[in-house]
């Protein structure tokens, strides 16, 4: 009898050990399939905390079963990396079909020895993905400025306000980042001149500053066709990202004169951190470096510019493919403006 009973808890032993030889089997098999799905992802759109919230959703699930809350939901994921959008004006991040429309404030100081600005822009943009790793974008600015000069013993006091030039773009991601090496991503654009030109006209020479500088206009003039390549690289929990690119101003005649802004190179780099599933720190920086001017013919004195800022940015998700963005911007080099606050409501449909 003894004999018997420890056949019969030997075998129920043996059954139990190819039980769960069988279950790790089936475990490894799994984690290669969701491995292969996270690989065959988009790159730099891969939502790093979704497999962290699917989990934290899971545990939600279970301690409901057990007597604790559920999930409600509204509470629902973006399938969208939030970390993306530091570098959102060059790297296409709208899965296909997919629509976004966003809404900024922008308000800028800048002073100098003899001048005090202030400026506010409102740009709205529309989005559109027209497949998952291209994407279409319009851009339609209104902008409100004020310059104060002091000029001997009066203050002149210019107000400007009206719609700024609007601008059209495509960008595409050329190729995925690898374990080893960054994605990268190519944007063409053209800024159309929809706004007033800020040129004195009635006082336009030959290798003379042709802008008023009692005004503070925001648009440009002319036609502006650029280009840019963007590359990223994705090192859980960052983003990083840098870029280069160009624009040129084409050649307009005002008055029989013509004004030639010439090319400007473009770069800019940074890094954006997930802090949680949603909210992203980020930090970056945006340089310009402009040729010099010619009027009419003739190479402007002291008319290359060179811009670099530093902007601090906080990415909040709000609700389901809904985002508030409060970014602080810094002011590097003196062609650059002192400081700039930036208020942005973002929502995908």
């Amino acid at each position: 009898m003894t004999a018997s009973v420890s056949a019969f808890a030997q075998s129920k032993e043996e059954l139990l050990e190819r039980r769960i030889q069988q279950l790790e089997a089936r475990l490894k098999l799994l984690e290669g399939e969701v491995s292969k799905r996270e690989k065959a992802k988009p790159a730099g759109l891969r939502d790093r905390g979704a497999d962290r919230q699917q989990a934290a959703a899971g545990t939600s699930a279970a301690e409901g079963t057990q007597g604790g809350a559920q999930q409600q939901p509204g509470q629902q994921k973006s399938t969208v990396a939030q970390e993306a959008f530091l570098a959102r004006d060059n790297i296409p991040t709208l899965q296909s079909n997919k629509f976004e429309v966003s809404q900024s404030f922008d308000y800028g100081r800048a002073t100098s020895f003899v001048q005090n600005d202030r400026s506010f822009r409102a740009t709205t943009t529309f989005r559109y993905g027209i497949a998952n790793d291209v994407e279409l974008a319009l851009s339609i600015p209104y902008f409100a400025s004020q310059r104060r000069t002091n000029a001997f013993n009066q203050t002149i006091v210019r107000n400007t306000s009206g719609l700024s030039d609007i601008s059209v773009q495509a960008s595409a991601n050329l190729w995925r980042e690898g374990e080893w090496y960054p994605g990268a991503a190519l944007t063409l654009g053209l800024s159309i001149p929809t706004g007033d030109a800020p040129y004195d006209l009635q006082n336009l020479r030959q290798g003379v500053i042709p802008t008023d500088p009692l005004t503070l206009n925001q648009s440009s003039g002319h036609w502006v066709p650029r280009g840019s390549l963007q590359f990223f690289k994705t090192v859980d929990p960052l983003i990083l990202f840098f870029g280069i690119g160009a624009d040129y101003a084409i050649p307009k005649t005002f008055n029989d004169i013509k004004v030639e802004p010439g090319y400007r190179i473009t770069y800019n780099m940074g890094f954006g951190f997930a802090v949680s599933e949603r909210t992203t720190l980020g930090v970056s920086f945006n340089g310009a470096l402009s040729e010099r001017m010619k009027v009419g013919g003739v190479p402007v004195a002291n008319s290359v510019n060179e811009l670099l800022t530093a902007r601090f940015t906080l990415i909040q998700r709000l609700g389901q493919d809904f985002w508030l963005e409060p970014a602080v911007t810094l002011g590097l080099t003196d062609d650059a403006p002192d400081a700039a606050f930036s208020l942005s409501l973002r929502k995908r449909f």
